[in-house]
């Protein structure tokens, strides 16, 4: 049988490591992706010796053509089943829109939008099937109203927000999708501080079955 695991991107730092630690705490087994091996060595490594949580390292970067298949084929390759997952790797850009490099706006999108899209598309129907799951993408309080000098991030949050939501609304009786927007650059003070005080508020990290969304409550809610 399948090890239910939780995957984590943009795992290495800030938000998405204050997630892990935050899981494992609740014995979840999880999965960290990211570009960085050294940071998730380090951070599975930890999970491993505090928690005694199997805690599993993909070095991937979501936004090369192909990258979230190669994921998910991993996934399957190593015998698991994402029972949760945290669409957390995102970036921003900053300035105006006609003076920056347009090819950097349209990596932003592929990582914050795309890759998210996918994995979610790639990954919950399994957890339909088998009735238990979730899905949680981190959004961020810029995705309620324009960003005049992050117009691409504020769209792409936007779009996040919207998308998981819809998610959540389409599968009233079976894994929901929410967001919990957060900073898009946390530091790693901010980050220790996402692990002691919001996350323990932040109801879906606790291992629970919902008839409704799971990860309602969150939406809204700062978890940064």
């Amino acid at each position: 049988m399948p090890q239910d695991v939780t995957l984590v991107t943009g795992a290495s730092t800030g938000i998405g490591a204050a997630l892990v630690r935050r899981i494992a705490r609740e014995r979840r087994n999880v999965v960290l992706v990211a570009r960085t091996v050294d940071r998730l060595e380090s951070l599975a490594t930890e999970m491993r010796d505090a928690h005694h949580v199997d805690a599993q390292v993909i070095p991937a970067d979501l936004t090369k053509p192909g990258a979230v298949r190669q994921l998910v084929d991993e996934v399957d390759r190593r015998g698991l089943a994402v029972d949760w997952l945290v669409n957390n790797a995102g970036f921003g850009t900053g300035g105006r829109f006609d003076q920056l490099p347009v090819e950097r706006e349209l990596e932003e999108i592929t990582l914050n939008v795309t890759a998210l899209v996918e994995l979610t598309g790639r990954l919950l129907p399994g957890m339909v099937a088998r009735r238990r799951g979730a899905v949680v993408n981190v959004s961020s309080l810029a995705s309620f109203l324009p960003g005049p000098y992050s117009a691409t991030y504020s769209a792409t949050k936007a779009f996040v927000t919207s998308f998981s939501e819809a998610i959540a609304t389409e599968t009233p009786a079976s894994p929901s999708s929410a967001s919990a927007p957060g900073s898009p650059a946390p530091s790693s003070r901010r980050a220790r501080r996402s692990t002691s005080r919001a996350c323990p508020r932040w109801r879906g990290c606790r291992p629970r079955r919902s008839r409704t969304r799971p990860y309602g409550p969150s939406v809204g809610r700062r978890c940064s």
